[in-house]
This record gives structure tokens, sequence and C-alpha cells, in this order.
């Protein structure tokens, strides 16, 4: 994965090149909670990025950009954060399942799974009625086991972490996201509170 995001903070440098190729909104196939795969699969890979938005020309090319690499690299789950679209937009990209979750009661924030070659069921996931956390999830079989995928996305002022995830974490689970939780254990230059907090439930 570290490969995949190098080769996305590159591509980002000329995202306003390939403009003309962006995949425009629109309206498209529904999100369904299950999608059959005609393929065995030897390999889980998976793609994570905080994408800011889907409203504009720049971001939509961003997606352009994460479908070639999730092609090139025979990526089956995509994890996007902070989509900021109103769940009422339905989202279309051949060969792709999408599951969506957006903010009920206001703006920002959404997160999407954009799944293709891979049995999957959707999980149900809630969260406190009162945080801003967001968190949806997918369950699949790999190699006999269930597997769990939680989309996580925490805003900065968001403190709660620990009454949440223990609900969602075993052995089994694999958690992605944008957390705003800064640490060395995953690259960053310094350690925050959000960060140690994150940490001490991994």
């Amino acid at each position: 994965m570290n490969q995949l995001t190098h080769d996305f903070d590159n591509a980002s440098s000329v995202a306003q090149n390939n403009q003309g190729r962006a995949r425009g909104l629109g309206r498209g196939l529904r999100s369904t909670s299950k999608l059959q795969s005609p393929f065995i699969l030897k390999t889980l890979k998976i793609l994570q990025c905080n994408i800011n938005g889907l409203t504009t020309l720049a971001t939509r090319v961003k997606v352009d950009q994460l479908l070639r690499m999730a092609e090139a690299n025979n990526v089956q789950v995509i994890a996007l954060q902070e989509t900021k679209l109103n769940m009422k937009t339905t989202l279309k990209y051949r060969g792709y399942n999408i599951y969506r979750k957006g903010r009920p009661t206001k703006g920002g924030g959404g997160l999407d799974f954009f799944i293709r070659n891979i049995n999957y069921e959707s999980i149900d996931s809630p969260v406190d009625e009162n945080s801003d956390l967001e968190i949806q999830g997918i369950k699949i079989t790999w190699r006999g086991k269930p597997l769990h995928f939680f989309n996580a996305y925490r805003p900065p002022n968001q403190k709660q972490l620990l009454v949440c995830f223990p609900n969602y974490i075993d052995k089994n689970s694999i958690i992605v996201g944008h957390l705003n939780a800064k640490h060395s254990t995953w690259g960053c230059s310094s350690n925050i509170g959000r960060g140690l907090d994150t940490l001490s439930v991994c």
C-alpha cells in the first residue's frame, strides 16, 4: 500500500492535465448488498483515499486516477472518505458496485466503498447519535473465513473513538480511513493525543 500511496501522490501533480478523462456524476446503478464474483482471488488488495469531495472536476479526476491505479494493481476494494455527496446522488463507475454511507442530517463527510470481483455483504455499523464519527462496513469470505472491512472518517474535532471501535475490532477485522490521528507508527512526523488513542485500540 505504500507504493500505491506514493504513486497517487505523484499522479496528483498531473491531475489538471487529465481533466478530459474525468467521469461525470449522474444516474447509474444503485448500490446492492451483494456482488457475485466469477474469479478465484489469490491476493486481496485495498486502496484507501480521503477524496475530500466528489463535487468538482478536479476531485473527480482523482477518482479517475484511483480507478486506473486499481486496475493496474488488481485492487478489489477502494475505500473513500469525505465524498461530500448528497445521498440522493447516484454514482456509476463501470465494473464497480458502490456502497455508500452519508451523513443523514448535515453536509460534508460521506463514505464510499468501490468493490469489484469479490463477494460481499454490508454490515450494520451504527455509532452514537451525538458523534460525528462515520463508519461503514462490509463482510467478505476470504480463504474460507469471514473478514470484516470498516471504512472510517473521524473529523478533527471528534474525540470519540474508543467508545465505538471496540465494537468492530476482532482478529478478523481491517479498519481503513482518515482518522485525523497522527502517530509515528504510521509514518507521521509527530504524535498527537488522537494518534495515541487510535494506537491503543489497534
